[in-house]
């Protein structure tokens, strides 16, 4: 049987591999007619001996279709290498290569800094400077030995035996402007503690030194100034039952007590009170002396005893450094190196913050203050206004490292500052009384009133003039208008403007002569 002859196959009669047909990519295994003849144990063999890809490339783009050859052609070609085929493409992730992490010097730099930064600050919150030299604002004076004393007590006795004014608002107005019956009322209810008083006053030492009165604050209650008013009450009453002699006793012994409490320096309250029982005591000698018919001897007396009790700047001086000695004790407690019964009132300071609160810091602010305080206390215009600290300019932020010791200086030096400003008015209203003394003695004298100021020295009622503590020069003197007046805090002369009571405008402090009753004395 003879078979129809049939042409060759021709590539393009083959059929087409797999993906072929459909244009997709074939893979080059499929590509290798060899490959494709060779058992399925060598493939698998093969694949498995292959090494492994290093890397996954970027997928390439497909290549062309290449036709394979015949296996006859393939063979008979020689010297043509074989090309071994290649790995499978296998889509595993791709490993991130590892870094090694390294910490670079400018870093470490950074972080050191930091740190000491920090430690510079924490040092400044937590470091306090060593104890400063205050020998300049110690005391001087000697301790007092005594035993016991028993004025304190009398002290304290004589104010529970105060009886409570029956109507308030008479502490705010001069008792000599009150009706006689208030003023019976008011004397005859306290008679027992006017009599407290007088012993008290009578009492030969008060021992101001002693520790017995760093114990409790015998100036902080509050019932003091009901005790001046009654004094005031006491001379307006006396005055008016025509007890005149009587009337200027009392007044002296408001100047007394303010003297001896001038004296006691345990605590800043007691020379506070000290200053208001001298205003109070001047204020009351101006309403007596200017309706007064005393003998020239009885008033030169009572001259006398009022010039012993002035306060002086000396005194103020000294009282600083006690102050000072005070806050000290309040601050160190016994650490302060002070004597333990003089710890004002075994109290210590309660400190608001020991991060914030220097102590020995804080104390060289209250040494610095105390001594510019002294160092004014002699200069006319401090007497005018408040003293103002030079360090009141430190600021009183909140994260200072001595925010809270600060705030604490600033809070109690509001009562020291003021005190150089309320001595300057004292020492006025006290010059004005005795300028006054002396006048009424030259009109009790000689029957006269004096032209000039000057003619009180030449008559002997006067040692010296005195003279005006802001200016320095003479008090000013008006006969026609019967007037002595200072030029105030204002260091302006208004040329006398007289209140009620007596010198209460520290702008224009001025007493009256009472010229009329002069006249008719004449």
């Amino acid at each position: 049987m003879i078979r129809p002859h049939t042409p060759p196959e021709t590539p393009a009669d083959k059929p087409a591999h797999r993906g072929e047909a459909s244009g997709a990519w074939a893979s080059p295994w499929e590509l290798d007619l060899e490959w494709q003849d060779a058992p399925p144990g060598k493939k698998r063999r093969y694949i498995e001996e292959k090494p492994p890809p290093a890397q996954q490339e970027p997928k390439a783009a497909p290549k062309p279709h290449v036709q394979s050859l015949p296996p006859a052609v393939a063979r008979e070609e020689p010297n043509v290498p074989r090309q071994a085929p290649p790995s499978r493409l296998v889509s595993k992730p791709r490993p991130q290569p590892t870094v090694e992490r390294e910490v670079s010097w400018s870093t470490l730099a950074i972080l050191c800094m930091g740190l000491l930064a920090l430690v510079f600050i924490a040092w400044l919150y937590v470091d306090d400077q060593a104890p400063g030299l205050d020998k300049d604002l110690l005391l001087n004076r000697p301790v007092d030995q005594a035993s016991a004393i028993q004025t304190p007590d009398k002290l304290r006795k004589f104010l529970n035996a105060l009886v409570p004014f029956e109507n308030v608002q008479l502490s705010g107005k001069a008792p000599w402007l009150w009706d006689t019956p208030t003023l019976s009322r008011v004397v005859q209810s306290n008679g027992i503690a006017l009599d407290n008083l007088r012993d008290l006053l009578e009492d030969a030492d008060w021992h101001p030194a002693h520790a017995a009165w760093h114990a409790i604050d015998p100036c902080k209650d509050p019932r003091w100034h009901q005790v001046l008013v009654l004094k005031q009450a006491e001379a307006a009453y006396l005055s008016r039952r025509m007890q005149e002699e009587s009337a200027f006793t009392a007044a002296i012994d408001l100047a007394e007590l303010g003297w001896r409490l001038e004296h006691i320096w345990a605590w800043p309250s007691c020379y506070q009170r000290s200053l208001e029982a001298q205003t109070l005591a001047a204020q009351t000698l101006a309403d007596l002396l200017r309706q007064t018919r005393l003998p020239e001897a009885t008033l030169r007396q009572f001259q006398r005893q009022f010039n012993v009790c002035q306060p002086t700047s000396e005194v103020l001086e000294s009282a600083m450094n006690a102050f000072y000695v005070h806050e000290k004790k309040l601050i160190l407690g016994p650490k302060s190196g002070e004597n333990l019964d003089t710890m004002p009132g075994g109290v210590q300071l309660h400190r608001p913050g020991r991060l914030f609160f220097k102590p020995y810091e804080t104390l060289q602010h209250f040494a610095t203050a105390f001594r510019q305080i002294k160092n004014e206390v002699q200069t006319p215009l401090v007497l005018t206004a408040e003293v103002r600290l030079k360090d009141n300019a430190v600021a009183e932020a909140p994260y200072q490292p001595n925010s809270a010791g600060l705030a604490y200086y600033h809070q109690r030096m509001k009562a020291y500052t003021p005190l150089p400003a309320e001595l300057g008015k004292v020492r006025t209203c006290g010059n004005l009384i005795i300028t006054l003394f002396a006048v009424r003695r030259c009109i009790a004298e000689k029957k006269t009133v004096p032209a000039t100021l000057e003619q009180l020295r030449t008559f002997n009622f006067l040692l010296d003039v005195p003279i005006d503590p802001y200016t320095g020069a003479p008090l000013q003197y008006s006969l026609a208008r019967g007037l002595i007046w200072s030029v105030g805090t204002d260091l302006k002369s208004a040329n006398g403007a007289p209140t009620e009571p007596p010198m209460s405008n520290p702008a224009e402090p001025t007493v009256e002569l009472g010229i009329a009753v002069a006249g008719v004395a004449k």
